[in-house]
């Protein structure tokens, strides 16, 4: 979990607990949703991606705002139909 400001305002990241990370670590994924707080912060889910993942998430604008990674998927299981 990090708690962070954005547009003045404390937030929290977190990833959820028992969730596969790969090969990506928390500080990748956490400075990777930072970097990306402009366009997510705003949305009721995301997914972000960061190299050859794809990272899942919801965002809960609250009293007290609230992102969470739900899940990562690697690029080779995303499926185009």
């Amino acid at each position: 979990m990090l708690r962070t400001k954005f547009e003045g305002r404390e937030m929290i990241l977190r990833i959820k607990t028992n969730l596969r990370l790969y090969s990506l670590d928390e500080d990748t994924i956490y400075s990777s949703l930072g970097k990306s707080l402009d366009e997510i912060y705003f949305m009721d889910t995301f997914a972000l991606q960061v190299g050859e993942y794809l990272i899942i998430g919801e965002t809960q604008n609250s009293a007290y705002p609230l992102i969470t990674v739900q899940n990562i998927v690697p690029q080779k299981n995303i499926v185009t139909v």
